[in-house]
């Protein structure tokens, strides 16, 4: 860990670990009271028919659909659109185990449990590199807040994937004190690996993870690591195995234009603006806000750089210890989980902004450290705060396609009417609702009573 209160602060060492504390009664209840609050606010975020009476595209067509008709151990090895979803095929396992009638409720609590829990994660993750509780919580919160693609991600298991790789840039930056600790950021590491072929951006960051050693030999770090490199390498072979195998296949059309300028336009402004304020397509209007966007990047580096290089000319208020390699360390896995979607596939839809958006805000945070020891430099922070707090509020209930149903209930209702008179289910409708072809649920009767 670096200095908290010195200059020299160098975020991404992997140095000696603190002594190992214990967590009392009151870190738990402080845990559990977080998870309960952000899944409350994720399932509240979900305006119209609301999130525990719908089922969502592929949650309810690919995932449960799969799980109930083949089993969810078959269904578990399962490959669609080009890789493997570990994570949602656990998930919609679980589902099965409640009634029909249950269903939507439990993959949207389950969506919402587990961005509450990564959030906690990186919470917990993130003091190793940022020592006051007000940065950690900067680039926690927003992974239950994310003010974009709300049509895609909110309360979605098959998208919890683009959540998952924020949270894996921090597992592998982390050096946990306990076995705890270290067992679940593997286990981490892991999940996410076998649930998005693009972990294979954190292919550098792994392998400096684990060559790097540090100065004491007593620390975890070498073999932690190791361990990390092995979960990460052992998600990507499953990746690579199903494109070899033929059992997963996905056509590449490679445009780098597009990647670039979707960065520019999309992922950097993407958190600082927020969707409702962007709207759907890039005009005039959209461009401008990129441009207020990039305006902020341009004043937090130009800040940090300042009081790096020539600290008296910055007031004592606005004079921030930036931690350099945390920011450019973000800065970079933005830019990758951003590119390289968009460079294979050629399209770029919102959801792939979700990743490298909140890493564009750990790497502000990390420009905009104040003094710890002094408490002085923290202006340019509150300030930040104050932008993400609006565009948070604004962005917190946002029109989607979710919010016109149709409603689970009442499908599945009209679904048991046909069980009941002809002996066959018919498909059920799930959102959304207006796309070709139509997102479907189909399951047999014996499931659907």
């Amino acid at each position: 860990m670096g200095d908290p209160g010195g200059q020299g602060r160098t975020a991404l060492t992997v140095s000696t670990p603190p002594a190992i504390r214990v967590i009392g009664w009151r870190g738990v209840a402080f845990g559990v009271l977080a998870v309960v609050i952000g899944t409350t606010a994720g399932l509240l975020r979900q305006p119209g028919a609301g999130a525990l009476d719908t089922i969502w595209a592929e949650d309810g067509g690919i995932f449960l659909g799969e799980a109930v008709r083949e089993g969810p151990l078959s269904a578990l090895t399962a490959s669609y659109a080009g890789y493997y979803h570990l994570v949602p095929r656990l998930l919609a396992m679980i589902a099965t185990a409640f009634p029909a009638g249950a269903a939507s409720e439990v993959l949207a609590i389950e969506a919402a449990v587990v961005v509450s829990l990564l959030a906690l994660l990186v919470y917990v993750a993130s003091g190793e590199h940022l020592p006051s509780r007000w940065s950690r919580l900067l680039v926690s919160a927003p992974i239950v807040a994310v003010p974009v693609a709300q049509g895609d991600v909110l309360n979605s298991i098959a998208n919890l994937h683009w959540y998952g790789l924020y949270a894996l840039f921090w597992m592998f930056i982390w050096t946990p004190t306990g076995r705890a600790g270290r067992a679940i950021a593997t286990a981490v590491v892991f999940l996410v690996a076998a649930s998005d072929i693009l972990v294979v951006v954190f292919i550098p960051l792994a392998l400096w993870r684990a060559l790097r050693r540090p100065a004491a030999s007593t620390s975890p770090a070498p073999r932690h690591g190791v361990l990390l490199g092995a979960a990460l390498a052992a998600g990507l072979v499953l990746q690579f195995a199903g494109l070899l195998t033929g059992s997963s296949e996905r056509e590449l059309t490679p445009d780098p234009v597009r990647a670039v300028t979707g960065y520019i336009l999309r992922a950097i402004p993407a958190p600082l603006v927020g969707e409702r304020w962007l709207g759907d397509e890039i005009t005039a209007r959209w461009v401008m806000l990129a441009g207020v966007a990039w305006l902020v990047v341009g004043a937090a580096v130009l800040l940090a750089w300042l009081c790096t290089r020539r600290p008296g000319v910055v007031p004592a208020a606005a004079a921030v210890q930036p931690a350099w390699p945390l920011a450019i360390g973000a800065a970079l896995h933005s830019a990758g989980l951003y590119m390289l979607p968009v460079l294979l596939s050629g399209t770029a839809t919102p959801r792939y902004a979700v990743a490298p958006g909140l890493l564009v805000v750990t790497a502000l945070v990390a420009l905009l450290q104040p003094d710890h020891a002094s408490g002085r430099g923290k202006a340019p922070l509150y300030a930040l705060t104050g932008l993400l707090a609006l565009v948070t509020v604004v962005n917190f209930r946002v029109d989607n396609s979710r919010a016109d149903g149709p409603t689970w209930s009442d499908e599945l209702d009209r679904a048991r009417t046909a069980c009941a008179s002809s002996g066959t289910a018919p498909a059920i409708p799930i959102t959304p609702r207006d796309e070709t072809p139509p997102w479907q649920v189909r399951a047999p009767c014996s499931y659907l009573r």
